[in-house]
């Protein structure tokens, strides 16, 4: 990709919406995530805590973060699974 072709797709994804969440209730839920399943990354715990809170499901490449959760938190996906 050019400079010109990367410029110009960072200005077509800033043109999009971007909500930002971020308050003390995710970020402790987030935290408590991270305790229980033993997650040794916070980015791990919050993607799975914003996950949580807007009810989606969450796929993941990270086979270890699948599999410390998997059995508990039914919601999380793992994308060699995904059949398009």
């Amino acid at each position: 990709m050019t400079g010109q072709e990367g410029a110009k797709i960072c200005d077509i994804l800033l043109a999009k919406p971007v909500h930002l969440l971020m308050d003390d209730d995710l970020l402790r839920r987030a935290y408590d995530l991270a305790t229980r399943f033993n997650r040794p990354t916070a980015y791990d715990a919050q993607y799975l805590a914003v996950a949580e809170r807007l009810a989606c499901e969450f796929w993941t490449a990270d086979d270890r973060l699948f599999h410390a959760v998997a059995g508990e938190l039914p919601w999380v996906r793992r994308l060699s699974d995904f059949r398009g």
